[in-house]
């Protein structure tokens, strides 16, 4: 992938971190249903928490660093 790839996805990963925190889509997960004694609402927001952290750490790994050598504006001192 591209550079400008992947700083897109990193910025669709935060943008869909951020939607899938509020209450309408955990809602979605609100009936009856455990998973080995903890609601599943509980679950769902563990388990989403886990996947942006590993998405975080793979992205943080992939996207290159922008070093201070790159800037080439002409108005830059010495």
């Amino acid at each position: 992938m591209t550079r400008r790839k992947l700083i897109s996805a990193a910025l669709f990963f935060t943008v869909f971190g951020a939607l899938a925190f509020l209450p309408p889509l955990v809602l979605l997960f609100r009936f009856d249903a455990r998973v080995a004694g903890v609601p599943i609402e509980t679950v769902y927001i563990f388990v989403l928490w886990a996947l942006l952290v590993v998405g975080t750490r793979w992205f943080s790994r992939v996207l290159p660093d922008d070093s201070p050598g790159d800037d080439k504006r002409p108005d830059a001192g010495p």
